[in-house]
C-alpha cells in the first residue's frame, strides 16, 4: 500500500483569509462531523483510485473557517462526498465555494467550450438552491469588476467554435429565431410583473439552449448566431436575478453573458454592449457609481464601430447618469445630448428585442433623474426634474408596469426635493398601486430611498402619511 502523503500537493491548500459560507452550509445540512466529513473525502478518494488522498477534521475545520482551497482533485471528490452525506443532493465543488468564479480566473473562462460548461453548471446548482442556500458567487467590484470585463473589449481574439461532444439535432438560424423570440416574451414577462416569478424558467431556458450549444451540430454562421442567444438569455436570466435581490448571483448571469458574447465576434458586440450596461446598472442600484461609469464607458468602447442608435444612446444615457450622482455636471449635460442624438439616429425596424426598451419615454425619464440627482449640487433644476419625468411617464406603454413604479417613485422624490408634500403623495400612492402588481425587490430598494427623503423633508400630514403607507407595503418583505 503507498504511502499516505496528507501535505502532498493533490490535498495542500490555497488559503482565502474567509469563512467558506457555502461549505458550511452544506456540512450544516449533512449533520456530518468533520471527522465523518474527514473519513468519507477519504473513501471517496480510494474509490478513484487515489489512496494516496486522505484528510483529517483539522484539515476540513481549515477549509470551512479559513477558507483553505484543496487542490485539485480534492474538490470533486469533497463534492462527491457531500452529495451522498446530504441525502443525494447532487452537489459541485462550485456550490461547496470550490470553484473560484474571482478576476484572476476569468481569463481561463472565455473560451467556448468553458463558456458552455461554466453555464450548465450555473443554471443546473441554480434550479436545484432553494433561498436559504448561501450564493456561490462573490459580488465583485472596483478594479475585480473591471478587470474581469476586460477580455471582451478584445474582440478580434476569437476562437473556433467547438466541435459537439455528442453530436445532436442539426440547428440553422430559424431554430435561434424561435429561441430569440422566447427570450422576447420572457422579456416581456419580467417588464410587466418583475423578475420574481419567471426567472427560474428563464434559467432553465437557458440551460436547454446552452446545451443545444454543446451537442448540436450547426454551420459556423448559425453557431455564432445560437451565442449571441445564449447571451441574451443570460442578460435576461441575470436582470431578473438582480430584479429578485439576488445581486451576485445576478452579477455571475450578466458576466457569463459577455463570455458568450464574445463568442459571436462582432456579432455579439450589441449584446454584449447590453450586458455591460446591465452590469453597470446594478452597480448604480449598489451605490457603486464610480464603478458603473468605468463599466458603461468601457461598453462605449467595445461598441464604437456600432451604427449610433438606441444601444448608444441608452449607454449616453446611463454615463449622464454617473455623471450626475458624482456632480459632473457639464459632463451629464454633454453625454445627456449625445445621448439624445443618438436616439434620433435610431432605426426602429433594425432595433433589436434587448434594446427596444428604451424609448423616448425612458430617454426622458433617464434625463429628469439626472436633472433631480444634478439639483442635489444645483436645487434650480430640480424644476426641470419634475417636468422631463411627467414628460416621459406620460409615453410609457402601460405593460411596462415596473417602470411606471419606478417613473413615480423619482417623480415623488423630486416633489420632496421641491417642497410639494400633496404632489409626492400623490405619486407615492400611484407607485404603491402599480407595486401590488409586481414582484421586484428594487422597487421596494426605491421606496426605502424615498421614505429615507421623506424623514429628512420637514415634517406636513402628507408626508406622515405616506410614510404610513410606504412602511405598511415594506413591512411584509
Amino acid at each position: 500500500m503507498p504511502a499516505v502523503i496528507p501535505h502532498s500537493d493533490q490535498v495542500d491548500t490555497v488559503t482565502q483569509s474567509r469563512t467558506n459560507e457555502a461549505l458550511a452550509h452544506w456540512v450544516r445540512t449533512s449533520g456530518a462531523s468533520y471527522s465523518r466529513i474527514a473519513t468519507e473525502v477519504g473513501l471517496v478518494a480510494a474509490r478513484h483510485g487515489r489512496q494516496d488522498i486522505q484528510t483529517d477534521s483539522s484539515r476540513v475545520s481549515r477549509w470551512i473557517n479559513k477558507g483553505e482551497r484543496p487542490r485539485h482533485p480534492v474538490p470533486s471528490f469533497l463534492a462527491e462526498a457531500m452529495s451522498r452525506l446530504c441525502h443525494g443532493r447532487t452537489l459541485t465543488p462550485a456550490d461547496l465555494g470550490l470553484t473560484d468564479i474571482g478576476p484572476h480566473r476569468m481569463a481561463d473562462a472565455w473560451s467556448a467550450r468553458a463558456v458552455v460548461a461554466a453555464i450548465l453548471d450555473t443554471t443546473r446548482s441554480d434550479a436545484v438552491t432553494d433561498d436559504h442556500s448561501p450564493s456561490r458567487a462573490r459580488l465583485m467590484s472596483g478594479a475585480a469588476l473591471v478587470n474581469a470585463v476586460q477580455p471582451w473589449l478584445h474582440l478580434h481574439d476569437l476562437e473556433p467554435l467547438p466541435a459537439p461532444e455528442r453530436p445532436g439535432a442539426r440547428l440553422g438560424l430559424s431554430d435561434v429565431a424561435r429561441i430569440e423570440a422566447t427570450t422576447d416574451t420572457f422579456r416581456d414577462l419580467d417588464n410587466e410583473h418583475g423578475g420574481g416569478l419567471s426567472r427560474l424558467a428563464v434559467v432553465g431556458q437557458l440551460q436547454h439552449v446552452t446545451h443545444l450549444a454543446r451537442s448540436g451540430t450547426y454551420t459556423e454562421e448559425t453557431g455564432r448566431a445560437l451565442f449571441v442567444a445564449v447571451a441574451e438569455l443570460a442578460s435576461v436570466a441575470g436582470w431578473m436575478t438582480h430584479d429578485a435581490g439576488a445581486h451576485a448571483d445576478a452579477q455571475h448571469y450578466l458576466l457569463l453573458g459577455l463570455q458568450a458574447a464574445k463568442q459571436a465576434g462582432r456579432d455579439g458586440a450589441g449584446i454584449g454592449g447590453h450586458l455591460m450596461n446591465c452590469l453597470a446598472r446594478q452597480a448604480n442600484h449598489l451605490g457603486r457609481t464610480e464603478d458603473a461609469l468605468e463599466l458603461v464607458q468601457a461598453a462605449q468602447y467595445g461598441t464604437r464601430r456600432l451604427r449610433p442608435g438606441r444601444l448608444r444612446a441608452l449607454l449616453c444615457s446611463l454615463e449622464a447618469r454617473s455623471h450626475a450622482v458624482l456632480g459632473h455636471l457639464d459632463e451629464m449635460t454633454r453625454a445627456t445630448g449625445a445621448a439624445e442624438q443618438a436616439l434620433a439616429n435610431d432605426d426602429p425596424a433594425t432595433t433589436p428585442g434587448w434594446a427596444a426598451w428604451f424609448d423616448h419615454a425612458e430617454f426622458r425619464v433617464t434625463a429628469g433623474v439626472c436633472e433631480y440627482e444634478a439639483a442635489k449640487h444645483a436645487p434650480d433644476r430640480v424644476g426641470h426634474a419634475i417636468a422631463l419625468i411627467k414628460q416621459g411617464t406620460a409615453d410609457r406603454p402601460a405593460d411596462r408596469v415596473r417602470s411606471r413604479a419606478f417613473d413615480q417613485i423619482a417623480l415623488a422624490r423630486a416633489h420632496v426635493r421641491a417642497g410639494q408634500p400633496e404632489a409626492a403623495a400623490a405619486t407615492t400612492d400611484t407607485a404603491l398601486t402599480l407595486m401590488g402588481n409586481i414582484t421586484s425587490t428594487r422597487v421596494g430598494d426605491r421606496l426605502r430611498e424615498l421614505d429615507a427623503e421623506l424623514a429628512a423633508a420637514p415634517g406636513t400630514s402628507a408626508t406622515a402619511d405616506s410614510r404610513a403607507r410606504i412602511h405598511a407595503v415594506l413591512q411584509p418583505l
